[in-house]
């Protein structure tokens, strides 16, 4: 039986890999499923040759210059696997690690498909359902390289050690791995939740690097390319997420309440942000002159602006800026809620323009903010004798 596919996959390796493109091709007058890709003698080309090789039913075609495989629902099955073992690869070369890489069984690819549909249903965000499914796929291959026998306390705690404390990941990825076991065990395994107790990472308590107002400034005068000025503008300005800011749409704009709306943010939740007079300003001038169609901010073909691009474009603005200050996109929203607390804007308020859902988040700002600091007294400011020189 045939079955109707379009599909594309990219396959992203520490090393340059290739895109794997699959699509339909005629083959002596039968269809087949064309696997195109650049072929390389680097090892991720190689990698992805030699797993090609081990599905059923391959062919190669000197005409076409792709391999091809039977257009099946089997074949479907054997391109998962391809994408799941491949995806492992991904994971340990980010850290240069040797790793012997197996293949899931059907049963272990159901579960994990399950999994996937469970989140969808409950429309959880794309990217965090990614991020489950990519660290599940990393721990299913460490039990089959540990030869463990199936999923249990000791297992996860060997696991958290060796994978990320040795592998000295951040207490964020390996809080994601302890959200998706849980719910995986829960919803998947079927399994009491007290049977196996999954412990957190302890929480740190490092402040954000955020920058001063004259910094903020500075950093908006280093562009002169009107879109990417408008970009980090509205960035600090609204105090946006990343994922928020590439997001928005023409239509999100409110210019006659002086409204932005966020849609569909963390937590599936919409929120109205205030339009500042200068920020509004600079946007008419941009739409003026760049003529968006859907997206607010869009990249080189009317495509959606990536987060990339944006990471790029702040490194270049800091270092024009001559700013040598640690700072990430997200410290632009970080400088945005302490700069409100500097002016003593009520936290409710600022919790409000975040879109946080817990006021104990917003308060770490009250940390950062210069006014309070300046408060705190030390105790050599009391000394009336002769300071030490």
């Amino acid at each position: 039986m045939e079955t109707n596919i379009a599909l594309e996959f990219n396959i992203s390796f520490k090393m340059k890999g290739p895109k794997v493109t699959v699509r339909k091709i005629v083959h002596r007058g039968h269809t087949r499923l064309g696997l195109f890709f650049k072929y390389s003698n680097d090892a991720p080309a190689q990698r992805v040759k030699n797993i090609i090789k081990s599905i059923p039913n391959r062919r190669y075609s000197y005409t076409l210059k792709c391999w091809h495989i039977p257009n099946t629902p089997q074949s479907i099955m054997e391109l998962n696997r391809l994408k799941n073992i491949l995806s492992f690869y991904t994971e340990y070369q980010k850290k240069n690690k040797e790793v012997v890489l197996t293949e899931f069984d059907d049963e272990t690819l159901i579960q994990l498909q399950s999994f996937e549909n469970y989140l969808k249903q409950k429309r959880y965000a794309e990217r965090t359902i990614q991020s489950y499914l990519q660290v599940l796929k990393v721990f299913t291959n460490w039990l089959n390289n540990k030869k463990e026998d199936g999923i249990s306390e000791s297992a996860i705690q060997a696991f958290n050690l060796e994978y990320f404390i040795r592998g000295k990941y951040s207490r964020s990825y390996q809080n994601i791995f302890v959200n998706a076991i849980k719910l995986y065990l829960q919803k998947i395994e079927k399994s009491p939740t007290p049977s196996i107790q999954v412990e957190r990472p302890r929480r740190s308590n490092n402040l954000p690097n955020v920058l001063s107002e004259d910094e903020i400034k500075k950093l908006i005068r280093s562009y002169s390319n009107l879109k990417h000025r408008s970009i980090i503008l509205c960035y600090y300005a609204c105090g946006l997420r990343k994922s928020e800011l590439i997001n928005l749409k023409l239509s999100d704009l409110d210019w006659d309440r002086k409204i932005l709306r966020v849609r569909n943010s963390k937590g599936a939740k919409d929120r109205d942000i205030s339009l500042p007079m200068p920020l509004e300003n600079l946007l008419k001038k941009y739409i003026l002159r760049f003529s968006p169609k859907q997206y607010l901010f869009n990249g080189k073909g009317n495509i959606q602006y990536s987060a990339r691009s944006i990471d790029n474009l702040l490194s270049q603005g800091l270092r024009r800026a001559q700013i040598n200050k640690k700072i990430t996109v997200h410290g632009l929203r970080h400088s945005y809620a302490t700069h409100l607390v500097e002016k003593n804007i009520n936290l409710r308020f600022i919790q409000e323009a975040l879109g946080h859902k817990s006021s104990k988040t917003t308060e770490i700002y009250t940390k950062l903010s210069k006014e309070n600091i300046a408060k705190l007294v030390s105790p050599i400011d009391f000394w009336e004798d002769d300071t030490p020189s």
